[in-house]
């Protein structure tokens, strides 16, 4: 996997893509799908979760946080109707091809996902992590991703129909909001009592002999606050990200420097290159192939809808017309978020096993596409002067 990924990705950077799309690919190409040479396991998939994780911390690290918070009312305002036109979009689709009310929610919802993992590595790649469009795409994808777990809980509880279903929407919606709001605080305190902070930070650091330990204790935090995510209701991942995000400001610039490098080398080297390729593996083609009309009105939708979405979002929150189809693009993206939901929904009985081979497609078909229409409207975007 690693080779393969490495191999494909350093192909498709030489080529003017992405890194990514070739270690998407070369999972496609080695998965079952063509050689059959790598199948999805479970300890794979383990293995992919902790790539994950340290994509999201690196996110976390490596964004400022003053800039997350400044885009915060546009990103949300770009989450809300990226999520919003390709739901109603898909649904409505979903229903006229005949698909169960359940089914075509759930559809729906996996339809209006962005891959935050994705958009990140891709934002890296072509120098846009550290503006205000990066900001603004990261803050959406994250706003997407807690929208997409507590709609999941609703379509649980349509499907099911009961009041304790109902009691156990509202439980999950709070823990969400007291974790949330737990982040935010913490954030706070750390923002405004920077130098207290940091004072305590480096007779911590000073008391530390082994070579690493505070890289250790750094990741240690990250992974408590992941744990805690999990358990309010949302994604490992996700809580990696707000942990490197509190972790930045309490670390400093020299520290988090040193740590950022090691996370990054590890990420761009290993970490990222297994996830991307893992996601590759999962891909099914003769699932997809066997019911083309459902696939290609899906793909359809999910990009033409999602593109919409992000367009419109971008526009309203003020950005320019090329920035604007940048933002749009980039919300394309699916991948990991879409495949726990999908995954869940199946385990659960709300789609059967054809139209989550169907999901699961677009989802890698839409992620594939993303990062190349993204760079060449970034061409146009770079020729106008507006990035």
């Amino acid at each position: 996997m690693l080779a393969s990924a490495w191999l494909l990705g350093e192909g498709f950077h030489r080529l003017g893509q992405p890194a990514l799309v070739g270690q998407l690919v070369a999972g496609v190409i080695i998965g079952p799908s063509l050689f059959n040479l790598v199948q999805p396991t479970t300890d794979l998939a383990a293995v992919e979760g902790v790539a994950l994780f340290f994509i999201m911390l690196l996110t976390g690290l490596t964004v400022d946080p003053s800039k997350l918070v400044a885009a915060g009312k546009r990103g949300a305002l770009v989450s809300c109707v990226s999520f919003a036109i390709p739901f109603f979009a898909a649904v409505a689709v979903s229903e006229w091809l005949g698909i169960g009310v359940a089914s075509s929610l759930t559809v729906g919802l996996t339809v209006s996902i962005t891959a935050v993992p994705v958009n990140t590595m891709v934002l890296m790649e072509l120098g846009l992590f550290d503006t205000e469009l990066g900001a603004t795409v990261v803050a959406a994808g994250v706003i997407d991703d807690i929208i997409s777990f507590v709609a999941l809980s609703f379509i649980l509880l349509l499907a099911g129909g009961n009041a304790s279903s109902g009691w156990s929407v509202a439980t999950e919606v709070a823990t969400i909001a007291v974790f949330l709001a737990a982040v935010m605080a913490c954030e706070h305190f750390v923002r405004h009592n920077l130098e207290r902070v940091r004072r305590w930070t480096d007779t911590l650091e000073r008391g530390l002999g082994a070579p690493g330990s505070y890289f250790a204790l750094l990741v240690a935090a990250a992974v408590g606050v992941s744990l805690l995510a999990e358990w309010a209701g949302l994604q490992l991942v996700i809580g990696a990200f707000f942990a490197g995000l509190v972790l930045s400001e309490l670390a400093g610039p020299t520290r988090l420097g040193e740590a950022s490098s090691v996370v990054r080398g590890a990420t761009y080297g290993f970490f990222g290159p297994i996830a991307f390729a893992y996601i590759g593996t999962e891909f099914i083609f003769g699932s997809v192939v066997a019911v083309p009309l459902l696939v290609l009105t899906l793909l359809a939708v999910a990009l033409g809808s999602k593109f919409l979405g992000g367009y419109a979002g971008a526009r309203v929150s003020h950005f320019s017309s090329s920035q604007s189809l940048v933002i749009g693009s980039l919300m394309n993206s699916r991948g990991f978020v879409e495949l726990v939901i999908a995954t869940t929904a199946y385990q659960l009985g709300l789609i059967d096993q054809r139209i989550f081979s169907v999901v699961v497609g677009v989802g890698i078909l839409t992620t594939i596409m993303s990062p190349i229409a993204t760079r060449r409207l970034m061409r146009r975007t770079a020729d106008s002067g507006e990035t």
